[in-house]
Order: C-alpha cells, then sequence, then structure tokens
C-alpha cells in the first residue's frame, strides 16, 4: 500500500514544488504592479515610469483618479494634463495611443466611461487622414497587442505574472531604486508622459529640406459611395456612439491643425476634394449632439502655414497643444450648425488657392521654441 502511495506522492509534489516555487514571483508582480492591472501605483513605495502606452493605458484607466481624460494619436500626446486643470478645473489623465485607429482610441474610452462614474470631460482629437478608415480596423505594425492586461480573464494573466521584461526590465530597477538613499516615491507626470515635443526639431528646413515644388493639381478624386459609407461607419461606432450612451458627459472633439504642406499634398494629387467631403460627413452626423463640442483649428492658417510650428507636416508642437485647450475651453474654432458650412467653403477655398512654394523663403527660428514663446504669449492674453 505504502510503495503504491508514494509514486503519487512524488508526482504531486513534481507539480507542487514549481507552482509554490512561482507563487512568490507573481505575489511580487501583483504587488508591485508596474502596469496597474490590479490596483493603483504605490507612490510613497516605488518610482513608475510611464512609457508604455499600451502596456500602462488600460490600467490607468481603470484605476486612477480622475474626472477629465484627454486621449487621442501622437496629436494629443504634447497635451498638459497641468493646462487642462487649471483652465478647466478638472483632474484629469492623458492616455495616448500613438498611431491608435478609431476603434483603439474608442474602445479605451467604453472602458474608461463604464470604469469611472466620475469621468465626465473628455477631450479627444479626430485624426482628419483617418476619416476613410474602417470602423474595426486595428494597427498591425505595431507589435503584438497585450490583450491580456485588457480582459477579465485571470487565466491568462500568467503572460504578466511571468512576464521576463515585467521581472527583469520593470520590477527590478524599481526594487533597486527604493533601496538608494535619495529615493523618492512617485510616477512619471501626465505632463512628460508620451510627450516628444522637446526632442524634435521644428520648421521649413526639418520638414521640407529639398523645399516644395509646385505642383499641377491631378484630376479631382472624389469620395465613393463605398467611401461615404465607410467614414458614417467609423463616426456612428467610433465618435457619436459614446456621446448618445453618455448624455451627461462633455466631449471636447477636435480636428488636429495639420501644415500647409499636408494640405498641398491632397492637392497635388487631387484627393483635397475628397477630404473635403468626408469631412463634411463627419462634422454633419457630430453637430446634433448637444454633449460634442467640435473644434477645427484648420483655419487658423497663420499657424497651419507657419511651419516652425512643426516637425513634419502633420506634428506640431506642445505649445499648439497649449493653444487648442484654451480655445476649446473658450469655444473659439468651435463648429455650429451656424458656421460650419462657412468654415467648409473657406477652408477649401483657402487651400486650394494657397502659393505653396511661398513656404520656401519662410524664415526657419534658430531657435525652435521662439514659435512656443509667440504663442504662450497669445494663450495668457486669452485666458487672463
Amino acid at each position: 500500500m505504502n510503495q503504491k502511495i508514494k509514486p503519487r506522492i512524488w508526482l504531486l509534489l513534481h507539480f507542487l514544488l514549481p507552482i509554490v516555487a512561482l507563487l512568490p514571483i507573481a505575489a511580487l508582480v501583483i504587488h508591485v504592479d508596474p502596469f496597474f492591472h490590479y490596483h493603483p501605483p504605490y507612490l510613497e513605495d516605488y518610482f513608475y515610469t510611464l512609457n508604455n502606452q499600451r502596456s500602462q493605458n488600460d490600467g490607468i484607466i481603470k484605476h486612477f483618479e480622475y474626472d477629465a481624460l484627454i486621449t487621442g494619436t501622437s496629436m494629443a500626446e504634447n497635451f498638459k494634463t497641468s493646462e487642462m486643470d487649471e483652465i478647466f478645473g478638472t483632474t484629469s489623465i492623458k492616455v495616448a495611443y500613438s498611431g491608435g485607429s478609431y476603434k483603439e482610441i474608442n474602445d479605451s474610452l467604453i472602458v474608461a466611461l463604464r470604469s469611472n462614474p466620475n469621468l465626465k470631460t473628455i477631450v479627444r482629437g479626430l485624426d482628419m487622414q483617418k476619416f476613410i478608415e474602417d470602423k474595426d480596423a486595428l494597427r498591425q505594425d505595431l507589435g503584438k497587442y497585450p490583450t491580456y492586461l485588457y480582459d477579465d480573464y485571470l487565466f491568462n494573466d500568467v503572460n504578466y505574472l511571468f512576464n521576463r521584461d515585467v521581472i527583469f526590465g520593470r520590477i527590478y530597477p524599481m526594487l533597486l531604486e527604493r533601496n538608494s538613499e535619495d529615493f523618492e516615491g512617485g510616477i512619471t507626470s501626465f505632463d512628460a508622459y508620451s510627450n516628444w515635443a522637446a526632442y524634435q526639431v521644428y520648421g521649413i528646413n526639418a520638414v521640407c529640406p529639398d523645399g516644395i515644388e509646385f505642383q499641377t493639381p491631378e484630376e479631382p478624386v472624389h469620395l465613393t459611395e463605398e467611401e461615404k459609407e465607410i467614414v458614417l461607419g467609423t463616426v456612428r461606432q467610433n465618435i457619436t456612439s459614446l456621446a448618445e450612451e453618455y448624455p451627461d458627459v462633455t466631449f471636447y472633439y477636435f480636428f488636429p491643425p495639420y501644415s500647409a504642406v499636408w494640405w498641398g499634398k491632397l492637392l497635388a494629387d487631387g484627393t483635397i476634394y475628397r477630404q473635403h467631403e468626408a469631412e463634411t460627413i463627419v462634422i454633419e452626423q457630430i453637430l446634433p449632439y448637444s454633449n460634442i463640442k467640435l473644434f477645427s483649428f484648420n483655419n487658423l492658417t497663420d499657424i497651419t502655414t507657419d511651419i516652425n510650428h512643426y516637425k513634419d507636416s502633420l506634428h506640431y508642437g506642445s505649445w499648439i497643444n497649449s493653444l487648442m485647450l484654451a480655445y476649446m475651453h473658450a469655444g473659439k474654432c468651435q463648429l455650429t450648425y451656424d458656421n460650419y458650412k462657412e468654415y467648409l467653403e473657406d477652408e477649401l477655398k483657402y487651400y486650394l488657392c494657397f502659393d505653396y512654394t511661398s513656404l520656401n523663403g519662410q524664415n526657419d527660428y534658430k531657435n525652435d521654441y521662439d514659435a512656443e514663446t509667440l504663442i504662450m504669449e497669445a494663450i495668457r492674453d486669452l485666458i487672463s
């Protein structure tokens, strides 16, 4: 009898011992939790570095305290929550998704609104070059999404609990830092999180180092019936649906002000008409919702034609994010039933007629942040 039991005991130990050995590791990951999967950060015990959007944003959304949220693609990464809180009187977080699709960003907002009943203000960029993007599109070139962090399925948490990069790349350095004499707990500020503005070069020489040549416009390209349905599907699923479901939440949506260089490329290949038609559909789908405040800064042509604000044809410096916050709070550049048709007409007319080669003679500031100084003075005048 004993001889029969003994092999069974050894077999049981064979499976139990590794599990028992792994439990302290799992417990450590759960306790420190650098991706906030289980709880908020222990700010007095560790310093948490924010630098992995698709691993950390979901935990931030679910476990941080906030009543306002800033989101979007790289067009939203340079926002500063300190400015948001000062201007709007909020306690905000920033959860950007570099290169993210409309669906990815909207899915994160669904989680935020379901997790946090205190969330009442959302600022979100609506990237114009993504208007004609399938409603279910996700970026497939950004690596594997850590979906095990997003769901409530406990068993796939092993991908987090026993993740080499999490244990040795995150937690181990945090433990070492904690033991240093000058240690101070805390977390990367949301002003700094994802903010790339200070590491870039701006101006016409950075955006178009070889200059801009006039290109005779191609034949006009218009929105097809199929593309119209794609735009409608994207807007209804990923933009307006949440406004309808949460009427007590105020959504500040904005079209990022791309540079004139971007508009020039649309003019050259004839797609400026298709873009304009898609934008019209988006605006007309959004305006019926009273809890959406829609803004466009495309007709601030003193900004879009001053390439000192841009590092490429799309991306602007953080001072433009600051300006947009101030303008949105003040209601400047807001689109309404009364003005949107005139706005669309002025926008198309301007970028059809603009002399794009005139940008070649533009003064490229030696100090890239001279442009910031000018904008920040305008902001102070606006909010004072």
